[in-house]
């Protein structure tokens, strides 16, 4: 207020506010408009403290003057004894004036210096009223003044500007009825007759206001007692202050408080303040906790009291020791920490936290001053992470689950294309050892094969390692067998083990059968020998999903030996006579072709043995054609055993039989159908319990390339050569010859 009231008219060296808070009347002055300044603002002051004439000084001067000429009357007949009357008074005269002149012209100085002084004090006051005026008018505050009517006795440019006024003139002797509602004006005048009341009490209010542009204003009012010289109240003096950006930024900071506390509320985030004032007792040292804090530890807000002590007792017991030593280091090493640790509130629960936090250090000594943290809960975030690695491990196991099951299928895919190119079982046997092996490469298993007559199951095909068990049993031996069903066993397990698995070898084993078209093939059986084992027990869904391929394997391998034994089928009625069981004319003379491209290759020669019953016809009347039936089946199975392994022995057609010599020469095929001829002349014969008397047989050779150099020549040579037998008396051996020739 000092400036303010040097502005209103109270000088620089009296007060401005009394002990009460009220200011002087006495200070106040009409406002009027400021002078010219002469002089700077720094010139030296020469004036005395007074502003009026020295009557003082005057009265002494006075004095002094009568005196000296009541002194000079009485010594002047002591000085002058020889003057008369009149000469004396023409000497009083002389001396009256001469002092009246030396008081005149000391009396003239010292008016001269006083006038020249006041002008000065005059000068000086119009340019503290000019610098007052201003800085009133200039700073942003309003400065107003009221009487005890509530009228108007000063103003600065903002108050007028507040109240849409061009000038402060215009507001003097004007009341706040003529600037605002009745309503409000009421009001503003009892707040200053409040004031006045109050016997010198500052009054502090806010209210808005709207400006010129019609934007909305907070003001903050102070109001005190206007006083005389009397001390009695004259009116009040006032000043608005523009709060306005001062409430917004209030209240932007309210609000960003409240957000952030929501969101520390929402990210269950809060922050710890410490303050460093003892580091050697870190227990002694003041500690703070925001709201969210005390709710992650389990408290309301501000029921308990935040201390080292009390944040120790709610970490885990597990995690005390190494969350005290990385706080320890933090604080003694004036470092950031990051530390993630357990808490127990106290209803049990059991929360993660994690905890980050920095040293504040005093700017100029590098000295700390406190260590600012953040506590935030972030069990739903381990949670998340735990429920997010074991999903990634479940994940991990599908994928090797299905990388496993995609090797499995393409492993049977492949064993289910070469089975299809096997010619026989013997090469299926191999195939699907070799992809069992691989489908299960932790265990050992054999492929067993029931026998054709049914009493027997041959083990045709094994991997891993070798095994002792019988390799040839009885089908009631093995459950699965008997079942029709997989048979599980498990050495400790309430099973039954297969009687044809080693139990003293076989920690578990697993059979399973394979049936093509309602007949059992075989099985296959998988065995974990002692030494095999896994450290760790297989897990019951690996065991199933063994299971499951074992039952897809054996699927597999019985359509694939069924499908062999059907193609053998087929292929045996295609080309085997089905009365004699040999090769027939079809199947000869496929063979023929064969044999005769190796033999050009070879530079050899293939014979041709041609082989007719005698009287077939007349034995067939006599015995019947079932007994023809039995004579033809027992030739063909002589036939069989007396052919090498590599001759053909084929049925020609009706009772014409014929034989294919590989490598051989014309001397030695004649030499060879002699000796067949001769033991078919031994052969018995008996249908219906009777013999049937002695067979004979004409018999015609012919060879490649010496007869023919093709099929049909040779083929045609030999049946010249047994026609010309039959023609000479039958039973006998014939080679072509021109003769041959009909």
């Amino acid at each position: 207020m000092k400036g303010y009231a040097r502005y209103i008219g109270l000088p620089s060296v009296g007060p401005q506010l009394q002990e009460n808070g009220a200011v002087p009347v006495s200070f106040l002055k009409t406002v009027e408009p400021p002078e010219k300044v002469v002089g700077p603002l720094g010139a030296e002051d020469t004036s005395s403290p007074g502003y009026g004439t020295d009557w003082i000084g005057l009265i002494w001067l006075t004095l002094l003057v009568a005196l000296g000429l009541t002194g000079f009357e009485r010594l002047e007949h002591f000085l002058f004894p020889g003057l008369n009357s009149p000469q004396h008074q023409g000497v009083t005269v002389c001396v009256g004036t001469i002092a009246a002149v030396v008081g005149t012209y000391y009396a003239t100085r010292r008016l001269d210096r006083v006038l020249s002084m006041h002008a000065q004090a005059e000068k000086k006051l119009a340019l503290e009223r000019n610098v007052l005026r201003t800085v009133t008018d200039n700073i942003p505050d309003s400065i107003f003044a009221k009487d005890k009517s509530g009228r108007y006795l000063l103003a600065n440019k903002a108050f007028a500007t507040i109240h849409g006024m061009k000038s402060p003139d215009d507001l003097l002797g004007k009341t706040v009825f003529d600037l605002f509602p009745e309503d409000r004006a009421a009001e503003l005048y009892k707040d200053d007759l409040q004031v006045m009341r109050s016997g010198g009490a500052i009054m502090e209010t806010e209210r808005t206001a709207v400006d010129p542009i019609g934007k909305l204003k907070i003001l903050q009012t102070t109001k005190v007692p206007l006083l005389d010289k009397s001390g009695a109240i004259v009116g009040i003096v006032g000043l608005h202050r523009d709060i306005t950006r001062r409430k917004e930024a209030e209240h932007r900071l309210r609000q960003s408080e409240a957000n952030l506390a929501a969101a520390q509320r929402i990210a269950h985030f809060g922050s710890v303040e410490l303050d460093l004032v003892n580091l050697e007792e870190p227990e002694k040292n003041p500690l703070r906790w925001s709201d969210e804090v005390f709710r992650i530890f389990g408290y309301e807000p501000g029921v308990a009291e935040p201390s080292r002590q009390a944040f120790f007792r709610l970490v885990h017991p597990d995690e005390v020791e190494e969350v005290r030593q990385s706080l320890d280091y933090a604080l003694r090493e004036a470092k950031p920490y990051a530390i993630d640790f357990r808490i127990i509130r106290q209803d049990g629960a059991e929360r993660n936290i994690h905890e980050r936090g920095d040293i504040i250090f005093d700017p100029k000594t590098r000295k700390p001053l406190k260590l600012v943290a953040s506590v935030q809960d972030v069990t739903d975030r381990v949670q998340a992470e735990l429920q997010l690695q074991h999903a990634n491990e479940e994940l991990a196991e599908k994928v090797q689950e299905l990388e496993r099951r995609s090797t499995e299928i393409t492993l049977l895919s492949e064993m289910g294309s070469l089975l299809q190119t096997c010619k026989d079982a013997e090469e299926a046997y191999l195939q699907i050892s070799a992809a069992a092996e691989k489908l299960f490469p932790n265990w050992s298993g054999t492929l067993c094969i029931t026998t054709a007559s049914r009493t027997a199951v041959e083990t045709v095909a094994d991997w891993g390692q070798a095994s002792q068990s019988d390799r040839v049993f009885a089908p009631d031996d093995c459950w699965a067998l008997r079942r029709g069903q997989p048979q599980w066993f498990r050495r400790g397990e309430k099973a039954s083990a297969c009687r044809h698995i080693d139990l003293t070898e076989v920690t578990e084993s697993l059979c399973v059968p394979f049936m093509a078209q309602g007949e059992a093939l075989g099985i296959v059986s998988l065995q974990m020998r002692a030494g095999q084992e896994a450290q760790e027990p297989a897990a019951p869904t690996s065991r199933q999903a063994e299971r499951r391929l074992a039952a897809v394997l054996v699927e597999q391998v019985a359509l694939a030996l069924g499908n062999l034994k059907l193609r053998e089928s087929l292929r045996n009625q295609s080309i085997c006579d089905p009365l004699t069981g040999l090769f027939n004319r079809r199947y000869m003379e496929e063979s023929l072709e064969r044999e005769f491209s190796r033999a050009n290759r070879n530079k050899t020669s293939v014979a041709i043995i041609m082989m007719d019953i005698d009287h077939f016809k007349r034995f067939n009347d006599t015995f019947g054609h079932q007994a023809g039936d039995t004579l033809l089946r027992i030739l063909g199975d002589f036939l069989k055993k007396n052919t090498r392994g590599q001759d053909i022995a084929c049925r020609y057609g009706g009772e014409e039989f014929a034989l294919v010599l590989t490598e051989s020469n014309l001397e030695g095929a004649l030499q060879r159908a002699e000796i067949l001829r001769q033991q078919v002349q031994h052969m018995s014969v008996e249908y219906a319990g009777q013999l049937l008397g002695s067979v004979r047989v004409s018999i015609g050779v012919a060879l490649f390339p010496d007869h023919g150099k093709t099929i049909g020549e040779v083929l045609r040579a030999s049946d010249q050569a047994l026609y010309r037998a039959k023609r000479d008396g039958r039973d006998r051996v014939y080679s072509w010859t021109v003769e041959s020739v009909v």
